[in-house]
């Protein structure tokens, strides 16, 4: 590094321990630990995408380029005034960072904002991305080809470096975030799952929380993620003993699985509506958001989560509009300003949020007001899985109701 530029000796007042991590192909990382200094930084709130409408993004697109920054950190200096706040220590001595490392809790807001600025006018429109991973979507060769070269230009002109080994171009399904994306959709990177699939048992809550970080990663493919999980989640409670036990086992086995054997989960296509199928337990709440192409229903995202303690005293009338109410508003990206469906199997919800008198329950009376400013028909429909084959053929479309009255936005759900 010091070759390179990069860093410099130092005689800075600060100075901060070195930590080397091993990277996914084996090689080392070179990091610094700045704790104490990134517990006294002023934060950068500068958000980065999320990344299911990163992916959502890609609708219509056959082809695909990725590219990569070479060491995208790196390339982004570091005010001359600023640098001794870098320093670190090693037994050759002192040095300090002329470009920004790993580690500061404000790198990754600030190489966002970077790139943000270098595709401006040209992002979302036919290129995305996420820190130092960027992708190119196109639906025509020909447009590909022009949209590359703009991608290139202004990365060329912005004196950035790619690492041509982990670029891949023009293809019609390729890797990016975790996942592997095409014009069929969206599916988890098989290469990871694999990974996950051999992954052992934890043996203890540090090891649990990774575990259950890379399966929440991908929930959108794991219809009832919370549900199935609780048990282990049940483990990271204050004061819980760590015991792995038979439920805990089976959980971890059905998460492998249901990933597994995860469906490939198409781009929403916002030209037609969309089915928000709901469910409750008194374990949780369960919603998958669904659309219909040719007669058939496919998956555009699963959403689950359990319930707070307060919540497991709710009616069951209650905890089935709460789920409703959550659904729409974690979907809501999706969902506002369009009309949509939803889906339940409690019948008492039709006349609930068809009525027009005020409920005595003032729960969900003011569950019923936030409702109002979306546009849906409410659809009952007997039985208790929701978004199998047969969904849409077995509604009940004469108990509808339009909702189409505006109203300001709440946010008080609970």
């Amino acid at each position: 590094m010091l070759e390179q530029g990069l860093i410099k000796p130092s005689t800075s007042p600060w100075s901060f321990p070195v930590v080397v991590v091993k990277k996914k192909n084996g090689k080392l990382r070179f990091c610094v630990n700045y704790k104490p200094l990134n517990d006294i930084t002023k934060k950068d709130n500068y958000p980065l995408p999320r990344i299911d409408e990163l992916l959502d993004s890609l609708q219509d697109a056959q082809w695909f380029t990725t590219l990569d920054l070479a060491s995208g950190y790196w390339q982004i200096k570091v005010r001359a005034e600023d640098q001794e706040k870098t320093a670190f220590i090693t037994k050759f001595g002192t040095y300090e960072f002329k470009v920004m490392p790993f580690g500061l809790c404000n790198a990754p807001a600030t190489f966002q904002r970077t790139m943000d600025k270098v595709l401006h006018g040209i992002k979302e429109k036919f290129v995305l991305v996420y820190l130092d991973d960027v992708i190119i979507y196109s639906k025509t060769f020909k447009d590909h080809i022009q949209h590359l070269e703009e991608v290139l230009n202004r990365i060329r002109k912005a004196n950035l470096r790619l690492k041509a080994e982990k670029c891949y171009f023009a293809a019609a399904e390729l890797q990016f975030l975790g996942h592997v994306v095409g014009k069929e959709g969206v599916k988890p990177d098989p290469e990871k799952v694999n990974k996950m699939v051999n992954y052992p048992e934890p043996q203890n809550i540090r090891e649990l929380r990774g575990v259950l970080g890379l399966f929440s990663y991908y929930r959108r493919f794991i219809k009832d993620f919370a549900k199935v999980a609780d048990p282990m989640y049940k483990l990271l409670k204050k004061d819980a003993p760590y015991e792995w036990t038979n439920l805990q086992q089976k959980a971890f086995e059905n998460l492998r699985d249901k990933l597994t054997t995860a469906p490939i989960v198409q781009y929403p296509d916002f030209s037609k509506p969309f089915f928000l199928y709901t469910d409750a337990s008194t374990i949780g709440l369960g919603a998958v958001l669904a659309q219909k192409t040719d007669d058939q229903e496919h998956v555009i995202a699963y959403a689950s989560r359990t319930l707070i303690p307060a919540e497991k005293n709710y009616a069951i009338t209650e905890l089935e509009c709460l789920a409703i109410v959550w659904a729409v508003k974690y979907f809501r990206h999706y969902l506002y300003g369009s009309k949509f469906t939803i889906i339940t199997d409690h019948a008492a919800l039709k006349w609930l949020l068809n009525s027009t008198t005020e409920n005595n329950n003032k729960r969900l009376e003011r569950w019923k007001i936030a409702l109002s400013e979306y546009k849906y028909d409410i659809v009952y429909r007997k039985g208790t899985k929701h978004a199998n084959a047969d969904a849409f053929s077995r509604l009940d479309s004469t108990s509808t109701n339009n909702h189409t009255n505006p109203s300001t936005s709440h946010n008080d759900y609970g």
